[in-house]
């Protein structure tokens, strides 16, 4: 439980919102924080911010 809380904070603290942090936690869920391109690799899938 701690690690994907950890993952979800960390998406969070990087201005995701709910949906690409769900999407970011499930494609990274073997690692602790997401990847620093993160937001690159949001929009070459088309998960598009919701503002």
């Amino acid at each position: 439980f701690y690690t994907r809380a950890h993952r979800f904070m960390d998406a969070y603290r990087r201005g995701l919102n709910g949906k690409q942090a769900a999407w970011a936690a499930k494609k990274y869920h073997s690692h602790r924080v997401l990847p620093n391109d993160i937001l690159e690799e949001l929009d070459r899938e088309g998960i598009a911010s919701e503002d």
